[in-house]
């Protein structure tokens, strides 16, 4: 019995020294503990011990962290250091926080459920801010501007328009009755120097800009978000301005029959199979049947049949001197927008002169004149129509005294009809 009381003893012992015991073996037969090996010299460690969390992150873990939604929301209700609310932001964060000395600012406000880059880009741009990430550190810097070359891709040259209603001769019966004519004048424009103001107007206060004329290439200085807004603006201006139109015409002159004064547009259009009130662009949507019509009315002589392609915005002018000492002059500014309707602005002069053999000069006998402006898709026509002018007609007998010219002609009129056809071309095409 002391022997038993001993030997538990010592095991007893033994055993609160013992981190490890094993208390039972197979089938439930007692083992004796076991000794674990003698410590070695130096700092301990316990496999019992949980792991440590990661404190550096890749590139893309942090990015991952900054896009990660951590619904996050503060409320300062008066203004507050930035630099005291960034660091409450990044509260939490595996990131640190490195602000340049000349950051200054304060905010006032709340930040509810934003990710990290949301909040961080709502308390730095009103300020004049911006962040960048070195693996685990943001840097709060002002932001620095950036430089960019940007195509021009328009022509460098100059384009002026100038009309003028009646004759602009000094010895014109209009000037010597003291009658003032009346001249539209569109004004030369320097298109590059137009865009580089457009430009400026973009610009903080200390961006540059630079047009270089010959590379038809502007140099911008600027914030980063400010040279985003010129690219915006450069690109409409491309977009906008590299729209074209094919321009067709026809101008037809037609001589009324004895004893009529202007186009009887209501038989015309009941030729045409159309109600006789309806609008008269209807008429242009088939040129030859328009033409069969009008010939009912009198003798139709075609002018000229134009055909011109201009861009957005730049006038198209056409001219012809028809024989008979009758001249006309056609003006076109097509605007085109974005869901294809081209407003045109049309003006056109119908002179019609006479010849006098002793000094072998012309004089204008008569003028008409017509300017409006027109809205419509592409693919449809445009009628103008009303201008008249006297003409004498011969007489439509055939006798003796008709071929001899002893009868005299007698007095009609003609009137011009003009048609123009606008059509948006595709660039590269011209169907």
């Amino acid at each position: 019995m002391l022997r038993l009381t001993i030997v538990v003893t010592l095991v007893l012992a033994q055993s609160r020294e013992m981190p490890v015991v094993r208390l039972a073996g197979p089938q439930g037969t007692q083992t004796s503990a076991q000794q674990p090996p003698a410590p070695r010299p130096g700092p301990q460690s316990s496999p019992q011990l949980p792991p440590l969390p990661a404190t550096e992150l890749g590139t893309a873990s942090a990015a991952a962290v900054l896009d990660a939604p951590r619904h996050l929301t503060l409320t300062f209700v008066e203004p507050r250091p930035i630099e005291e609310v960034l660091r409450l932001v990044i509260a939490g964060t595996p990131f640190s926080l490195a602000i340049d000395s000349d950051v200054t600012g304060v905010f006032r406000g709340a930040l509810r459920d934003l990710t990290l880059r949301d909040a961080l880009a709502t308390l730095l741009t009103p300020l004049g801010l911006e962040f960048s990430l070195d693996r685990t550190v943001l840097r709060i810097t002002h932001h620095r501007s950036e430089t960019r070359q940007f195509d021009l891709n328009v022509l460098d040259m100059r384009r002026d328009l100038q009309r003028t209603t009646g004759t602009a001769s000094p010895s014109s019966s209009a000037v010597q009755a003291g009658r003032a004519t009346l001249t539209s004048v569109v004004p030369p424009e320097d298109v590059l120097t137009a865009i580089g103001e457009g430009i400026h107007a973009l610009l903080s206060e200390s961006g540059r800009v630079h047009i270089d004329r010959r590379a038809g290439l502007a140099t911008v200085s600027d914030l980063p978000d400010r040279l985003e807004r010129v690219a915006l603006y450069l690109e409409a201006l491309e977009t906008r301005s590299s729209r074209e139109v094919r321009l067709q015409a026809q101008a037809l002159e037609v001589t009324l029959k004895p004893g009529a004064s202007a186009i009887d547009w209501r038989a015309v259009r009941q030729s045409l199979g159309m109600p006789a009130d309806a609008p008269t662009a209807g008429l242009v949507s088939d040129i030859l049947a328009l033409r069969t019509a009008l010939a009912m009315q009198g003798e139709i002589r075609p002018l000229w049949s134009p055909e011109v392609t201009t861009i957005n915005n730049e006038p198209a002018l056409l001219r012809i001197d028809a024989p008979g000492l009758v001249s006309l002059t056609l003006t076109v500014m097509p605007q085109i927008s974005s869901d294809g309707i081209i407003q045109l602005a049309i003006a056109h002069t119908w002179e019609s002169t006479a010849a006098e053999s002793w000094t072998k000069t012309t004089s204008v006998q008569r003028i008409s004149e017509a300017d409006t402006v027109t809205r419509l898709r592409s693919g449809n026509a445009v009628l103008l129509s009303g201008l008249v002018r006297p003409v004498q007609i011969p007489p439509q007998a055939a006798d003796a005294a008709v071929i001899s010219g002893a009868q005299p002609k007698q007095d009609g009129y003609a009137e011009l009809v003009v048609v123009v056809r606008p059509t948006i071309v595709t660039t590269g095409t011209r169907d």
